[in-house]
């Protein structure tokens, strides 16, 4: 009789999640055409700039004649730009509307790729490496403020995991078809393809989408007004201290885009399929662990999982100079994830807890400023550092022991802060 029970409870349970499951798939129906258009488009432009960013300083060193050095700097201040408009092109986006924003950032995009695969001055490539930067800061906000915008309350979260979840599926293919490209077409043929790809979102966004209803209720911020609101997010003192803190990790993270493509073809002789794959594993993990590990840590205390995030990703590049291997260079960038999932589930948190009322967006703006001055931070000692490994020490592989040294000081940094500081506690 139990043993009936317990089949007839098991049967129940799978009804309980085939409900739920259906559910769920009938609720992806109710988010409007503006809010899949927007989405799919943003998953195209990041299969673009994913596809782009790893092969861009193998394309420079080896096409273009760059010295290493030189060609992770500019990837390094490429990155700079791209983060750091993303902290002011939210108020571009919501004065121009979401529509011809997004049509604009994918027409810089789209000509920015195809010039930047052409032309061979010095010039001619950084310009147009700005306009790449420009179309990429200027497609977040317009796609982050769709999906606020045509998202009802109880719609919110699913909708931004589902944008953060497509975001990171391009991060996934992105690599991994430039790896391919390049191999069977040639570098030069990435910039090409991620061109071509970014006509295809602006040509969903021209036929398909629709401007979202105007918020009567909000106010449209003028830009002194901006600058004043940014006067008082850095005037946050522990906030702009964590800010410098957090420069450390992502100088780590940019360190995938500059040095670790270098490595992978110069010293351990991978093509750039390899290339790709290795780099995607990042996203990959992402995109099946995320949910699992922020419900792992969702009572620890904001401070205390970033710290322990800077700490496991600098784990993650410190096993990557372990033994010069693919193996463990895939083995690295898995243990780096888990660290960038944890830090990721409690920093965005934190940033949203500590801003003002009405000032949430503008805080969220912000937080791409540790990104942008680590990518800057990443070019600038990227290539030196590489560079000494390599020719002076013959141990290319202990580069990844610096890297990870910048990790373990910022560890320590937010470790003093939160020791000095009385809160333990978002406030």
């Amino acid at each position: 009789m139990s043993g009936r029970r317990q089949g007839l409870s098991s049967v129940g349970g799978e009804s309980v999640s085939s409900e739920r499951v259906l559910g769920f798939l009938r609720s992806l129906t109710t988010y409007s055409r503006p809010f899949w258009v927007a989405n799919l488009s943003e998953l195209l432009e990041r299969v673009a700039f994913y596809g782009m960013t790893p092969i861009l300083v193998i394309y420079l060193t080896g096409s273009r004649g760059f010295e290493n050095t030189s060609a992770i700097r500019l990837s390094g201040n490429f990155g700079l730009v791209v983060y750091g408009l993303a902290a002011m092109s939210g108020f571009l986006a919501d004065l121009m509307g979401y529509r011809r924003a997004m049509m604009l950032a994918y027409g810089s995009l789209a000509g920015g790729y195809f010039l930047a695969g052409r032309t061979e001055s010095y010039g001619g490539i950084v310009g147009s490496l700005i306009l790449v930067a420009f179309g990429a800061s200027l497609i977040k906000p317009s796609i982050t403020g769709t999906v606020q915008k045509t998202c009802l309350d109880a719609q919110r979260s699913v909708g931004f995991s589902i944008y953060y979840t497509l975001v990171n599926v391009g991060g996934f293919l992105g690599p991994n078809l430039s790896g391919a490209v390049s191999r069977h077409l040639g570098v030069e043929s990435v910039f090409g393809v991620s061109a071509g790809v970014v006509l295809l979102a602006l040509f969903l966004v021209w036929a398909l989408f629709r401007e979202p209803p105007h918020d009567p209720d909000r106010e449209r911020k003028s830009f002194a007004g901006f600058l004043r609101d940014a006067r008082r997010v850095l005037a946050h003192r522990r906030l702009v201290l964590l800010f410098v803190f957090l420069t450390g990790f992502w100088s780590m993270f940019f360190q995938f885009y500059g040095p670790l493509p270098l490595y992978l073809t110069q010293d351990l002789g991978l093509s750039t399929t390899s290339v790709g794959l290795i780099i995607s594993l990042d996203p990959f993990a992402i995109i099946c662990f995320q949910v699992v590990v922020g419900y792992l840590i969702r009572k620890m205390v904001p401070f205390r999982a970033i710290l322990l995030g800077v700490l496991v990703s600098s784990i993650g590049l410190a096993l990557i100079g372990v033994y010069p291997s693919a193996v463990m260079a895939g083995i690295g960038v898995l243990v780096f994830s888990v660290g960038e999932m944890i830090y990721s589930a409690h920093f965005y948190h934190y940033m949203g807890n500590i801003a003002p009322p009405g000032q949430v967006g503008m805080y969220m703006g912000f937080a791409f400023l540790p990104i942008a001055l680590g990518s800057f931070l990443s070019g600038q000692i990227g290539g030196p550092i590489a560079a000494y490994c390599r020719d002076v020490l013959h141990r290319p592989q202990a580069m990844w022991f610096a890297f990870a040294a910048v990790g373990v000081a910022a560890a320590a940094g937010l470790a003093l802060l939160t020791f000095l500081s009385a809160e333990e506690t978002p406030h």
